[in-house]
């Protein structure tokens, strides 16, 4: 019987899914489709796209017969308390009913804490992520602590959303005149197709609006900064402060004491704005000199089908 490989990382903007061989390692197939977050999108919602997902592995699996799937790591977002994780194993357990997949171990947990285990191939070190929401996880190789990941309502300082926040604030600063003028603005209309800020207004409150739109905003930031924009670059001093608060709280949690330490950096607001990726580097090195910062060079699922590998060679 042939053995594979099920991996899932459900995060707020996009659902990647990829199918391994158990033995060469090989991704033979993957696919991904919009976020699953059900914090964000309901319970309901995020079933159906797990539901689409499955079934295209079950299609993807009957082109090979006596097929069986050893370990299904589902790595969701959403998943920050013991009723989260219950709620996600309903979903999870709910979609699967709708196959006829065969799994002999299923792993379901937080998608971070996950590509955090995946990354130190499960030695201490730290992860952040600053995608559309932010968050920090470390491991001192007993136990896992967290900071940040609060959703956007209260938290997720120095992330996509928050850079995207920033950016539309800004720009209704500006055409109040209680603002600087910024470049930003003709970024944002012209994305938008709109013409003034009424209508950047009226977009905000319309129904199809999603947080991973105005978090898509943030990704102005950089290219105003590469133009010298002042209020592009004050937006991302802030942006690096803040997430330089969110590492200092986990190494904090570990007792972290200046010990040779790795510290992995992902996700669209640090790969994409090297102003907030220099800042933050240079204010946690001169803070904490052992500690070597590195900015990851693949997707989270990458990570999570080494952690997902792990599991099955301990089977």
């Amino acid at each position: 019987m042939k053995q594979w490989l099920l991996i899932i990382d459900g995060g707020a903007t996009k659902t990647a899914c990829a199918v391994v061989h158990a033995e060469s390692g090989n991704v033979e197939y993957s696919t991904s489709t919009k976020g699953s977050n059900y914090q964000a999108i309901g319970v309901e919602s995020a079933t159906a796209i797990l539901q689409e997902l499955l079934a295209n592995v079950e299609t993807f699996l009957l082109k090979h017969p006596h097929s069986q799937i050893a370990v299904a790591t589902f790595a969701l977002a959403g998943i920050d308390s013991p009723k989260d994780h219950v709620a996600v194993v309903t979903i999870v357990q709910n979609a699967l009913q709708t196959t006829e997949l065969q799994i002999d171990t299923l792993i379901i947990e937080n998608d971070a804490e996950a590509t955090l285990l995946g990354v130190t191939a499960g030695q201490a070190g730290a992860l952040l992520i600053a995608g559309t929401g932010a968050i920090a996880y470390a491991y001192n190789g007993q136990r896992i602590v967290r900071a940040g990941g609060w959703g956007h309502r209260a938290g997720d300082e120095g992330s996509g959303y928050w850079l995207g926040q920033e950016v539309v604030r800004a720009i209704f600063k500006m055409e109040d005149g209680r603002g600087r003028p910024t470049i930003l603005k003709e970024a944002v209309y012209q994305s938008l197709g709109i013409q003034d800020v009424t209508e950047l207004a009226e977009w905000l409150f319309h129904p199809s609006y999603t947080n991973s739109q105005l978090a898509k905003m943030g990704s102005f930031v950089a290219k105003a900064v590469e133009q010298e924009d002042p209020c592009a670059i004050e937006i991302s001093q802030q942006a690096a402060h803040e997430l330089v608060l969110l590492a200092r709280a986990v190494l904090k949690k570990i007792n972290y004491q200046n010990e040779p330490f790795s510290f992995y950096c992902n996700g669209g607001a640090m790969k994409h704005n090297p102003l907030i990726l220099k800042i933050f580097t240079e204010q946690i090195t001169s803070m904490y000199p052992q500690v070597n910062i590195t900015l990851c060079q693949h997707q989270p699922i990458t990570y999570l089908i080494e952690r997902t590998k792990r599991a099955y060679d301990c089977l």
